[in-house]
């Protein structure tokens, strides 16, 4: 099992839920993490919180991830203060209508879309530009288990899942050359403030990111290229 001290770990929506527990666990394996988060608010909370790690540990940007000239510049930002990137993860999402398709706004379609799908792509594209110079590297995509599964009411955030899924499989074929390999995780239901209501029956935060950061350790050797978590509750499958 490889080592995750002194990695160099890209992270998108660190500042709650499972993003905030791979923050920590990662932090705590001596990787050092470029992390982001839309919030200014969560972030100085976060922040505040990460006193015990060494300050060269960390960079971190607070912006949204709908402005791609800010995904770009964090991507050369971090790569430029770290010197390298060994595994991006691309955490953060939303899910802003749980109304069927017939009553699915536009705005909240083009919405999801674009943190979901859209936003995971251009970080794909940015950090895989650099692991291909550096023939060497690895890419997470924490998706969900609707790509699995259809579950009424979640239309609009199914298709954005569903996209990045299809493309994450185009990119690990496209990429396997260059050595980089590419997993794509199937989180099923997880109790975080992602949910309307809570759901302590489902996994926490904590034991996905555990997981996680299992899988991130894999031997460069292997390609685990799918990972599905389900709380055993789940039986929607």
């Amino acid at each position: 099992m490889s080592s995750l001290s002194h990695k160099t770990i890209l992270l998108t929506g660190a500042t709650s839920g499972i993003g905030k527990e791979l923050l920590i666990v990662l932090l705590e394996q001596g990787a050092n993490v470029a992390f982001c988060g839309r919030s200014p608010e969560k972030m100085e909370v976060l922040k505040n919180g990460l006193n015990q790690f060494h300050s060269t540990q960390i960079y971190s940007e607070t912006f949204c991830l709908s402005d791609e000239h800010r995904i770009i510049g964090f991507v050369k930002a971090a790569h430029d203060h770290f010197g390298k990137i060994d595994i991006l993860i691309n955490n953060a999402g939303l899910n802003n209508n749980r109304n069927t398709l017939t009553q699915l706004s536009t705005t909240d379609l083009d919405w999801m879309m674009t943190i979901n799908f859209r936003a995971p792509v251009i970080f794909m594209r940015e950090a895989g530009n650099i692991m291909i110079a550096q023939q060497e590297g690895l890419v997470v995509n924490i998706l969900s288990s609707v790509c699995l599964f259809s579950n009424e009411g979640l239309g609009g955030y199914t298709a954005s899942k569903a996209a990045l899924d299809a493309a994450t499989k185009v990119y690990r074929k496209e990429t396997r050359k260059h050595n980089i390999r590419v997993l794509s995780v199937y989180p099923g239901g997880v109790d975080t403030p992602f949910r309307t209501g809570e759901r302590p029956e489902y996994l926490t935060a904590k034991q996905v990111a555990g997981v996680m950061v299992n899988a991130l350790k894999t031997d460069s050797a292997v390609a685990l290229d799918e990972l599905v978590l389900r709380p055993m509750v789940e039986r929607n499958f």
